[in-house]
Parts: C-alpha cells; structure tokens; sequence
C-alpha cells in the first residue's frame, strides 16, 4: 500500500473528483502528416470508443497539433490518482498512445519503465480548471444515465 508519503507530487489541478491533464509534445520534423492520418484512419472512432470504456476513469480526451504540425497536445479530464490513470493507458491502450506518439521526439515508448517522469517533463498545469458537476465521476454519470433510461422505458411501458 501506498502513504502519501511515498506519492509523489504530480502535476495538474484537481476539481471535486475529476483531475485535468495536459501534454505538450514536439513534433518529429516532418510526422505531423502523419499524426493526422492516424486519426483519419477508418475504424479510428471505433477505436476512441474503446479507450473509453477500457479506461473508465476518463471524461475526455483531445489531440491537437499546432504550430504548424511542429507540437501536439494532449489533455483529458479523468477521475481518481494520476498514477492509476497512466497505468490504465500502459496496460488498457498502450498500441494507441506508441503509434502516435512514436511520432514525437525522444518517446520511449508506454511500457518504458521510465514512462512517467517522461510524462511528467511533458506534462503542464492549468492555470484554472473547472467542471459543471465536479464530484460527477465517470460512474457515477454512467449510473445517473443508467437510471434516467431505465426510467424512461417504465414510463414508455405504461403510456
């Protein structure tokens, strides 16, 4: 078991139960074509759908390459322990975080056991951070929709 002494400090803000995360990555000359590419491929929205139910922390998640295709970002919002959540993208989806950020300098790959301080040097803190319903986990929302269909069904059944 872990004590907080032994927890290190990670970067990024935390709100009620959600937490937010930013990368910023530079581009290897010449791949940005390629990063778009990745997400053009067919089946790739599938895909997104499968990160999200095999990381069931995660509110969302956004690429964006900019300055010319030279740097990509990377943020999400996810609930819970920034080392949980990057254990959940080594062991949930590590082929779709290599293939795009193999395009990225000096990328040691998801299962590198040095991932995280990676992470950490990529890593950003916001200067602000806020959500609508901050202590709305990901199950908690999944639950409440759960629950508002299962209702509806009762009240369709009954008309």
């Amino acid at each position: 078991m872990t004590t907080n002494a032994e927890t290190p400090n990670r970067p990024g803000l935390s709100y009620g139960q959600t937490n937010e995360f930013t990368l910023f990555f530079n581009v290897k000359p010449g791949h940005g074509k390629t990063i778009r590419e990745i997400f053009q491929q067919p089946g790739f929205e599938e895909r997104r759908k499968e990160i999200g139910r095999r990381i069931g922390t995660l509110h969302d998640m956004r690429w964006v390459l900019f300055d010319n295709d030279t740097r990509l970002l990377f943020a999400t919002n996810f609930d819970g322990d920034w080392d949980a959540y990057i254990d959940d993208f080594s062991y949930q989806v590590p082929d779709v975080f290599d293939a795009i950020l193999e395009h990225t300098e000096d990328f040691p790959g998801i299962k590198d056991p040095n991932i995280k301080d990676y992470i950490v040097a990529h890593q950003a803190t916001a200067c602000s951070y806020f959500r609508t319903i901050p202590d709305a986990t990901v199950k908690t929302l999944q639950k409440a929709l759960h629950v508002q269909q299962t209702f509806q069904q009762l009240l369709d059944a009954t008309r």
